[in-house]
């Protein structure tokens, strides 16, 4: 048996994905330039560029691609980043994310196990609607 902890898989495969369909919408969809996406974004321009690329986060980013509802969170952070909201604020947002990955992976057969974080978001009115 394997001991991997919560956060060691979102920061390898889950964060990388989400990372990887944000720079997709901010420059595919929102028509931005890498450049600005990676401004925005906190990124460099080569990291974005590997993102749309496929050289990074490809291993998950499908399995979340598919899924409306975390797709749906994902847009409302993308116009989030989009407007350049607190970059404090917008941090909280990737934890949210993440544990909303992490019940896509598990509901396709993953077997990731909660952070406190995670176990703590229901007793917070953190929400990614508008």
């Amino acid at each position: 048996m394997e001991f991997v902890l919560p956060c060691e898989y979102s920061v390898k495969e889950i964060l990388p994905a989400i990372r990887a369909l944000v720079a997709e919408k901010l420059v595919n969809e929102k028509n931005l330039s890498i450049y600005k996406a990676a401004e925005l974004m906190g990124l460099t321009p080569a990291a974005v560029e590997n993102y749309l690329k496929k050289r990074r986060g490809t291993k998950v980013k499908d399995l979340l691609k598919n899924d409306k509802e975390f797709m749906d969170f994902l847009e409302s952070f993308s116009n989030k980043v989009l407007k350049k909201e607190d970059i404090s604020s917008l941090s909280s947002y990737y934890c949210i994310l993440c544990a909303e990955g992490k019940k896509v992976l598990n509901k396709n057969g993953y077997k990731l196990s909660h952070c406190i974080i995670e176990s703590n978001l229901a007793g917070y009115n953190l929400s990614l609607k508008e």
